[in-house]
């Protein structure tokens, strides 16, 4: 069967070199069509859509949402000298208002200068801004400190605990148009559904603010604060949105600046190699165009790049260089040897088309496992991946072909070619020449290998610190660490009781068990950095309401005991116009929102903390009423449990589609499981690397398996390949190693190299993730390489032995 495919890529070679101009035109065509898409490309950062659209924990977030409106919080500390002071509330009054007017899709800006202020004036309810008369004299303005410092409501929300910092709040819309007909969704006018929450799955008019209208938002934010910044009004800018952002434009710069640093190195590594201008311009055309082609169709499907999905245009450019060098090799081979370029076109592909076809196989396959990964960007990773790796496959097969029939070729002697790369070439040709001769002891030393590694992959532990990525000197780390230093969290929890029938918040038992849930909360702990700093809830109103209709005496800072008293106390407030029940509650008063200001830590211990929280309610609640809990600080947590699972499922996968394929190709099952070590090793050893050295299993990192899988496994492919055509001619299993190495050697080398070059300039990124992600996947790379050269022989050795010449029929 191998040969009869062999022949058929012969004749594909001679059917090409025909029809080479009908070729050429077509697949510039496919290029172009699939290349004028590039411009719909879009980039998303939104943490919801991380998870599957069907996946509880969105479907959860998602109603949360339309329910109450985004929690995400853009969060601006400033820090003063004195801020009860004249001169710093103008400055701070300044910068709401040009907040207010000038950031686009912007819902709502809070701070000193309108934080609600509830008290009674003869028997009336009033409920106003804090600073809607500002102070002008110093009695004032002590009477202001008093009344802020004593309301429990603005500590650690508009104000630090020892008034040091003081805080804007911004919160972006939840839709794409302010003002469209969805904004009443996110208040009292929603008809809840059986669940109690606003029914997500309803048509919506308008989509969600998109990653780019974030963007838009915080670029303006940040302009305002270049114009307030100073010694004496130092601004500090957190949240999650922000987070998001800064993840991905770093990303997107680091992209941009790094296809062309690959580009750039292919070119040179190729030009080393084979030093004529056809040797580069041919495979770097074929890389550009599968890359275009690839991204094109990517945008055409409606998919949007993530921060995962941007290591796809580094992927591609690195993976579909191997398959041009293999086929340019054997052709510069035979053609400068005296041969025709139709016949030196059809050899190369006789020769080396098959390993092509099965190395693409079975890198798409590596990259096809992505599709357990359960977060839908790795996902896209395992559709999009796969496909641009097969385009790639056609055109290096179809139309590089066509390309060398019409380009000029100068023809290099063969004495040049020996006196280039003779050292080069004795040196791969001798390890694998010693490996052959000692099969048990580099068996042992992969034995050795492998094992030392495995001791190395119990230690691995798994992270995914987004801020950790960044820079350690980056304004928003320190700003982050400042804000959950003195005003305890920049990110939230969200928790949702449904008490199950309408007004069932109404009640003084079930706010009786909020405040008591309020309390136990302060407890929860995780280490000495992961807590409860802040708790908001109706009761926080509540009592507000009841203090102020009691003569604002502090001692009434309570919950009434009373179910209609607090049914008519809630309706007062309701009637002085202010909306800010929306905000904790819903129209039917049968959901209640508990939001729990915590620190940022690293979304893997989530879970365990959601799970003490979870338990901690039912502890005071029992079971009468059902929780929910989301948010940015859920939806981490939920996405850091599926890349944990999803890595086990892709790497279990990409051994499923690939082992077959070897089978396949070494034509028996106990030669095609043998030829798995040499793929397995590499990254075994990568992973017992990450393990004995620290560094975490994460959302880059857990791909480097599949990725280093798929390409690695081309290397064996290409010398199994050329190992079994020279073993049945030679029947010695050292002389067809060593034939085979004189042959693929150096192209399995530069394939090597180039890959490795690629995924090496991500380590001149600023993110830490992308670092390891580069410096880990090269290793990997090259481990793979040596691992061919030094281990393969001497496993062909021990699995082909030495054939007599009746037995190989000459």
């Amino acid at each position: 069967m191998r040969e009869r495919m062999e022949n058929g890529f012969e004749r594909l070679g001679h059917f090409i070199v025909a029809h080479r101009y009908v070729v050429i035109v077509i697949g510039f065509a496919i290029a172009a069509a699939l290349g004028s898409q590039l411009p719909k490309m879009e980039v998303d950062t939104a943490v919801e859509n991380f998870l599957p659209e069907d996946s509880a924990a969105r479907m959860a977030y998602m109603e949360f949402r339309e329910q109450f409106g985004r929690e995400e919080l853009i969060i601006l500390a400033v820090d003063a000298p004195e801020v009860f002071d004249l001169e710093f509330l103008t400055k701070l009054r300044a910068l709401h208002e040009d907040l207010e007017s000038n950031v686009p899709h912007l819902d709502d800006v809070q701070s000193l200068i309108n934080a609600r202020a509830t008290y009674g004036s003869e028997d009336e309810l009033i409920v106003e801004d804090l600073l809607e008369e500002p102070p002008e004299t110093p009695e004032a303005l002590a009477a202001l400190r008093d009344r802020v410092m004593s309301t429990p409501i603005y500590r650690n929300t508009v104000i630090s605990d020892d008034a040091s910092l003081t805080t804007l709040v911004v919160t972006l819309n939840l839709y794409t148009s302010a003002g469209d007909g969805n904004q009443g969704l996110d208040g009292f006018d929603d008809e809840a559904s059986a669940d109690g929450f606003a029914d997500a799955t309803r048509p919506q008019a308008t989509a969600y603010l998109t990653g780019e209208e974030t963007g838009e938002s915080l670029e303006v934010i940040y302009e305002i604060i270049d114009r307030y910044q100073a010694d004496d009004f130092e601004i500090y800018l957190a949240g999650s949105p922000a987070l998001q952002q800064a993840v991905a434009k770093t990303m997107a710069r680091d992209m941009k600046r790094f296809v062309a640093l690959m580009l750039a190195t292919v070119a040179v590594v190729l030009f080393l190699m084979f030093r004529r201008l056809s040797g580069v311009f041919l495979p770097m055309l074929m890389v550009v165009l599968s890359l275009i082609s690839t991204m094109g169709g990517f945008a055409a499907s409606g998919a949007k790049l993530t921060p995962p999905t941007q290591i796809l245009p580094t992927l591609l450019l690195a993976a579909g260089t191997g398959a041009a060098v293999h086929i340019l090799k054997i052709f510069y081979l035979h053609y400068d040897s005296g041969a025709s370029v139709e016949d030196s076109i059809a050899h190369a592909l006789h020769h080396s088309g098959l390993a092509v076809l099965m190395t693409g196989l079975t890198t798409a396959g590596g990259l096809l496992s992505f599709l357990s990964a359960g977060l839908t960007p790795i996902v896209h990773m395992g559709i999009v991946a796969p496909l641009g790796i097969l385009l790639s496959l056609v055109y290096c097969l179809v139309l590089l072909p066509a390309l060398i029939a019409v380009v000029p070729i100068r023809r290099v002697p063969a004495h040049a070619q020996s006196e280039r790369g003779g050292v080069l070439d004795r040196s791969i040709v001798a390890c694998g020449d010693f490996s052959a001769t000692h099969p048990w002891l580099m068996t042992c030393i992969a034995l050795v290998l492998i094992f030392g590694s495995i001791d190395g992959i119990r230690r691995l532990s798994f992270s995914n610190d987004v801020m950790s990525w960044l820079a350690a000197d980056d304004p928003l780390v320190s700003a982050t660490q400042l804000i959950d230093r003195e005003l305890r969290g920049s990110m939230t929890l969200e928790l949702i009781a449904d008490t199950g029938t309408t007004d069932g918040v109404k009640t003084a038992a079930f706010l009786n068990n909020l405040e008591v849930f309020r309390e136990r909360s302060d407890e929860i702990r995780l280490g000495d950095d992961l807590y409860v700093g802040k708790a908001i809830a109706i009761s926080d109103v509540l009592k507000e309401i009841h203090k102020a209709l009691n003569e604002n005496r502090p001692e009434f800072y309570s919950i009434p005991q009373d179910d209609l008293l607090v049914s008519q106390e809630l309706l007062l407030f309701e009637n002085t116009g202010s909306d800010d029940l929306e905000d904790v509650v819903d129209s039917q008063f049968q959901l209640a929102r508990f939001m729990m200001k915590v620190p940022y830590a690293d979304p893997t211990r989530y879970p365990e903390f959601i799970e003490r929280v979870e338990s901690e309610f039912r502890g005071v609640f029992g079971d009468s009423f059902a929780v929910t809990t989301t948010g940015f600080m859920g939806m981490m947590g939920q996405t850091v449990s599926q890349v944990i699972v999803g890595m086990a499922r892709s790497y279990v996968l990409a051994l499923a589609i690939i082992t077959p394929l070897m089978i396949l190709l070494i034509g028996n099952l106990r030669g095609g499981l043998v030829s798995m070590v040499p793929n397995l090793t590499p990254i075994l050893v990568t992973l017992g690397l990450m393990g004995w050295a620290g560094v975490s299993i994460d959302m880059f990192t857990m791909m480097i398996g599949s990725i280093a899988i798929g390409l690695a496994v081309d290397d064996t492919i290409h010398f199994i390949h050329g190992f079994r055509r020279d073993f049945e001619r030679l029947g010695d299993a050292r002389a067809a190693v060593k034939e085979t190495l004189e042959t693929t050697g150096r192209a399995l080398l530069v394939t090597s190299v180039v890959l490795a070059s690629g995924f090496a300039i991500f380590t001149m990124s600023d993110m830490e993730n992308l670092f390891f992600f580069g410096l880990l996947t090269s290793f990997t790379i090259l481990s793979a390489f040596l691992i061919d050269i030094l281990i393969t022989p001497a496993l062909m050795v021990l699995l082909y032995p030495n054939r007599s010449v009746e037995e190989r029929g000459i």
